[in-house]
């Protein structure tokens, strides 16, 4: 525990040093002549890769299987459904042993807590009775 905060102060105390240093840079002369050049030169515009892209016009013309698609009809939807219902829907039993897991942990945690905490003792002094005059 102490390593850690250790650690931790040492990298925050680098961190901070490190912050505090001035910086190098080269500084940048730009140069007037060439920059006019740059600006008057015309770009290119831009065209997007074609590669693996059919035309809108071919899109009508997608090949399909016909023979998955009269399998992959409503029955299908259906029961990707219900697969997806029993997916997501949690079991009461893990739901009831994590909650149990939680408590539990909490409850140990406190007892844990009483054990280490130090009982503290008043001590209640007594009032001191006032000096008594012995007669001369």
């Amino acid at each position: 525990m102490a390593r850690t905060g250790l650690a931790a102060a040492l990298g925050m105390l680098i961190f901070l040093v490190l912050s505090a240093a001035e910086s190098q840079a080269t500084p940048i002369k730009p140069d007037v002549q060439k920059l006019l050049r740059q600006s008057q030169q015309t770009q290119k515009p831009f065209i997007p890769a074609r590669a693996g892209w059919n035309e809108p016009s071919n899109a009508s013309t997608v090949v399909r299987n016909p023979v998955l698609e009269s399998v992959a009809g409503d029955h299908m939807r259906q029961e990707f459904r219900e697969t997806l219902t029993a997916v997501a829907t949690p079991d009461p039993w893990i739901v009831l042993a994590l909650a149990t897991l939680i408590l539990l942990m909490r409850k140990l945690r406190s007892i844990e807590a009483q054990r280490t905490r130090v009982p503290q003792v008043a001590v209640l002094a007594e009032p001191a009775e006032p000096p008594t005059r012995v007669a001369a």
